[in-house]
């Protein structure tokens, strides 16, 4: 199993439905994975959701004609 890391504080994500997912402004700003579980609102992880392209809506695989 992959662990998340919430990019906000860099606590473990127990429940990634609550994550909220953001395109990366800025590299310096992804906190240190940490042991401990994430207690932001939010999780936030940069990047496109599982499943995902960079695009949002479109699933990979899907064509674009």
């Amino acid at each position: 199993m992959l662990d998340i890391h919430c990019h906000a504080c860099g606590g473990f994500i127990g429940d990634p439905a609550h994550t909220t997912h953001r395109p990366l402004a800025d590299p310096a700003t992804i906190a240190t994975p940490q042991s401990r579980i994430c207690t932001c609102t939010a999780s936030v992880v940069y990047g496109p959701p599982a499943g995902y392209a960079s695009i949002p809506a479109m699933k990979i695989g899907a064509r674009l004609n």
